[in-house]
Formats: C-alpha cells, sequence, structure tokens
C-alpha cells in the first residue's frame, strides 16, 4: 500500500512540473474570454430598428450589392459546388468540418487534383475531429496524395494529440472539442458558398433516393467584397497556429491519384446523364471500391449538371464570423444574433438541428415574445437519432421552454430525414444561412460562419420550405405543447403533446441514458442551461 502511494505520490509531481513547465513554454492558439463579460454580450440598443442593426453589422465583412442564391435542395447544393471547380482559373479555397471517403468526398478531392493540373493553387483545411477520411488508412492514404500533388496545401485543424495536450495545459476540457465548424469553398476571388452542408452522402443525396439524406440550406454568393469576407474568414483557420500543415510522406499511400481521378470521372459522367466509364469502373471494382455502387443507388442525382441556373437576386449581405475559443460567447456571431432579435417587431423564424439553450438566450427569446413578437422554431424530433446528448437536453428543455414562453410555436421534425439547416429569418426581412447551431458548441466554441442578408424576397425563399414542413403536420412534423399552467408554480409543465405522443423511449435507449446520467446531474449542478 505504501508502494502504491510513493508511486501515485510520484506521478502526481512529475505531472505537476511537466504542467507548470509546458504551461510556460507552450502557447494555446485559441482565443481567451475577455475580462468583464458574462455568457453573453451586454445590452445592445432596443429601440435600434432592424434596418439599423443590419446596418450595424461588420461592414467590411460584406457587400452593399452581392449576388445571392439559396440552395435549400440536396442536388442542386452539390452542382453549384461542381460548377464552382469547373470554372477556377487561380485558386481554390475548401474548408469543411466532415469530409468522407464516399463518392462526393473522393471526387471533390479527384476534382481538386484535376484542377491543379491545370495550374489553379489550392487551399485545404480540414478539421480532424470531424473528418471521417482521416481515420482510416485507406483515407489517410487519400488525403496523402492530396498532400503530394504540386500546388496543393493541406493543413488539418487541431489534431487529436494537441487538443489533449491543450485541455491539459489549460484545464479545460472543452479544448478537446474546440473545433473548425466552418464550411467554405471560394473561388477566383469573386464567387463562393458556404453553409449547413459538409461532404458526404447524406448531405447531397436526393432524399427520394436515400432515406437517410440530410434537408439542408447553404447560400451561394458572388461578388468580389463578399468572397474577400469568405477568404478572410478561411484564412484566419488556415493561417492560425491550430492549423497544422500535413508534410508529404507523414501519410501512407493507400490508394492511388488514379483512384481519386476517378471518382471525379465517375461523378462527372453521372451528372451529365452519361454511362460510366468502363476502364474506371472495372479498376475500381478489382480493388472492392463500391463508388459505382454508391452512383448508382442515386438516379435523383444524374444528368442533373445541365439543369436550369439557379435564381439569383442582388441584395445586401454580411459575412459574421465566429472563431475557434474556449467558452466564450463574446463572438462575432452571438453579439449580431442578439442586436437583430431585439430589433425585431413582428417575427423571429429558427431553424436548428440542435436545440440547447443557455438561460440567456431563453432570456432573450421571452424579452421578444413580451414586445408581442411572434416566435417560431422547427427543430429535430427523435426520429433523426442525431446527437444523443442534444437531443437528451432537449427534451428536458423544451417544456421549460414553452412555460417561460406560452406563444412559443415549436415544430419537430417527425422522420428519419434529419434538418440540418441552420437558418434564421427576423420579419420576413432579414435572413440568416451558415453553420451556427443554437447549442452550447456553435455558442460558445466553434468557429462559425453566418451569412446575413436584407432580402425580403429571399427572406420569403428561405421561409419557403421549413414553412411547408410545418403546414404538412403528422407524420412529417409534430407541434409540441404544454397544458395550462398548474396550479403550483413550482410544479413541472404538464406536456399535452410532446416526444412519448410519438415515440418510445424504448426506441432509443441511449438518450434515456444520457437523460438520467447527464441531464440530471447537470440541473443538480446548477449550470447555465436553460
Amino acid at each position: 500500500m505504501k508502494r502504491l502511494l510513493r508511486t501515485t505520490s510520484i506521478i502526481a509531481a512529475v505531472l505537476a512540473i511537466l504542467w507548470v513547465a509546458a504551461h510556460l513554454l507552450l502557447e494555446v492558439q485559441l482565443p481567451t474570454a475577455p475580462e468583464g463579460r458574462g455568457a453573453f454580450p451586454e445590452p445592445m440598443d432596443p429601440e435600434m430598428t432592424l434596418s439599423e442593426a443590419f446596418i450595424a453589422l461588420p461592414a467590411a465583412n460584406g457587400s452593399d450589392q452581392s449576388s445571392v442564391a439559396l440552395l435549400d435542395d440536396n442536388a442542386a447544393a452539390w452542382i453549384a459546388r461542381w460548377r464552382l471547380l469547373n470554372v477556377a482559373r487561380q485558386r481554390i479555397d475548401v474548408s469543411y468540418f466532415i469530409l468522407k471517403q464516399d463518392i462526393f468526398g473522393a471526387a471533390l478531392l479527384g476534382h481538386l487534383i484535376k484542377k491543379a493540373r491545370e495550374g489553379v493553387r489550392i487551399r485545404v483545411l480540414l478539421d480532424a475531429m470531424g473528418t471521417e477520411m482521416s481515420r482510416d488508412r485507406r483515407g489517410n492514404g487519400y488525403l496523402g496524395i492530396l498532400v503530394r500533388t504540386p500546388g496543393v496545401q493541406v493543413r488539418m485543424y487541431r489534431p487529436l494529440k494537441y487538443r489533449y495536450l491543450d485541455a491539459f495545459l489549460t484545464l479545460n476540457p472543452a479544448a478537446v472539442i474546440a473545433s473548425d465548424h466552418d464550411k467554405i469553398l471560394v473561388v477566383d476571388g469573386y464567387r463562393g458558398l458556404t453553409g449547413g452542408r459538409n461532404i458526404s452522402g447524406e448531405y447531397f443525396s436526393p432524399p427520394t433516393d436515400d432515406p437517410t439524406a440530410f434537408h439542408d440550406t447553404d447560400i451561394l454568393l458572388a461578388g468580389r467584397q463578399i468572397a474577400a469576407a469568405l477568404t478572410t474568414a478561411f484564412e484566419a483557420q488556415f493561417t492560425s497556429g491550430e492549423a497544422k500543415p500535413i508534410q508529404r510522406g507523414v501519410l501512407p499511400i493507400d490508394g492511388s491519384e488514379d483512384d481519386l481521378l476517378g471518382a471525379y470521372r465517375m461523378m462527372d459522367a453521372w451528372l451529365k446523364g452519361l454511362e460510366l466509364p468502363n476502364t474506371t469502373l472495372s479498376d475500381l471494382e478489382d480493388k472492392r471500391i463500391s463508388w459505382a455502387h454508391q452512383l448508382q443507388a442515386l438516379p435523383g442525382l444524374r444528368g442533373t449538371l445541365d439543369s436550369p441556373p439557379l435564381e439569383r437576386e442582388r441584395t445586401r449581405v454580411r459575412l459574421l464570423d465566429s472563431r475557434t475559443r474556449l467558452i466564450d460567447a463574446n463572438d462575432a456571431i452571438t453579439r449580431s444574433l442578439i442586436r437583430l432579435i431585439r430589433s425585431a417587431r413582428k417575427e423571429i423564424f429558427i431553424q436548428s438541428p440542435y436545440l440547447v439553450l443557455l438561460r440567456d438566450a431563453a432570456d432573450l427569446l421571452e424579452e421578444a415574445a413580451e414586445r408581442g413578437v411572434r416566435i417560431t422554431i422547427l427543430t429535430n424530433g427523435p426520429a433523426a437519432r442525431d446527437r444523443a446528448i442534444g437531443q437528451a437536453i432537449f427534451f428536458d428543455q423544451w417544456p421549460r421552454l414553452l412555460e417561460r414562453i406560452p406563444s412559443l410555436q415549436l415544430y419537430v421534425g417527425g422522420n428519419s430525414h434529419n434538418l440540418h439547416s441552420k437558418i434564421a429569418v427576423v420579419d420576413r426581412r432579414v435572413s440568416l444561412v451558415g453553420t451556427y447551431n443554437f447549442d452550447p458548441l456553435s455558442m460558445l466554441i466553434n468557429s462559425e460562419l453566418v451569412v446575413v442578408a436584407d432580402s425580403e424576397a429571399l427572406a420569403e425563399r428561405v421561409l419557403e420550405k421549413p414553412e411547408r414542413f410545418m403546414a404538412a403536420g403528422s407524420p412529417r412534423t409534430y407541434r409540441y405543447r404544454i397544458a395550462p399552467t398548474a396550479d403550483s408554480p413550482d410544479d413541472p409543465p404538464m406536456i399535452a403533446f410532446g416526444p412519448s405522443d410519438h415515440w418510445q423511449s424504448e426506441q432509443w435507449p441511449i438518450v434515456t441514458f444520457y437523460q438520467y446520467w447527464l441531464v440530471k446531474p447537470l440541473r443538480a449542478l446548477d449550470t447555465p442551461l436553460l
């Protein structure tokens, strides 16, 4: 026993010495929270009009006149990316949280290699936590091929070993999960897009072809100023100390450049409505690569490259950019959301795949409702089966939220198609489309991007699909309700219609597990959650 205590003491002492030495010598690159700040920035002028609030947004991060097009169809969103890469002549910047090694991820890498061969300069930033391609030997091999391509720079944002080191140095567990959640594609300093979609099949497959396909929203942009703002956001992460260059020779070479170029040729042929190239098919089948079968399972994507151009309009836009940080809501997006919500006079619509609110966020919505503002929220129901921890907290929060804001209309998706859009509309005039979820990860930790547009026509376009979903009713969507207030104000709200009315807990035991072992302790600790 004495030997064990002595060994434990020695280990603890060594760790303490290492921590002190490393803390003095190594700087964690993530921004620190400013002094004197609470969970949210100080209140902003509640008398500011919506037009004044928009003008007050960072003017350097946008343009008074940019061309915009909404991408709320999966096939159209993939075609938009394919066309952007096709027209690139000078440079391409790409940043994604998730890149899978399915036909979409492989075809994107193949397209980048093709453009690099044509002399286009390419920079790629991938998040280490989200990028599934980096977790597999063959996937690492494909990234290695990209790294070895002349004219291409590839960086990994916060490789896992650095995350654990940062958590050790800062004694902050958030350092493990703090990630680059941006989704950026910028071409030739003029065209670009951002939004909720990562690079994998569930984001681009037509829902009629794939029962696991997501419903998501991106925004396509054209204009020198807005493209420059996207490039600035990209470079802020790409050139940071947390983005580590992937050196040639570090990754294995499993697979070949021909595999990725073959994925490009197959995708290009499929999008043009042509037959898949036989030589490429036989080569990949010999290697047991199933990309051809993945494409053949998506007939709704075939021939879509010749689809008519998207409906565009010119309007004022701003790009809000929040950098990766450790539990700090003093960021551009959160400050701007507060300003816009406080300027609402008629209506606020929010769609977020994850709805986990801090008390301060609920206060903000309650304040708007008391001014007579109608508030509608659309989020995922239990059938989506995505991020079980978030669902467990949402199931605990939603009755409390409706109790505080009785006029709130709260809808959830009823089927397995994940509602992945991150959008909001204020007074049917100002639209927000981006990567920002209404949960603590986006509010406090991850880097995020949101495009804000001042256009009534675009606002109606943004609202069209979610309003159609909500109007459809069950089984597509359900509205959650609580009963009139109980006799005692200390009693929990009575549920009139909720998750148990269209879903049984035994269908997803992991949510029940988190409710018992996570949500209850959080309540006992009196955390800032609603």
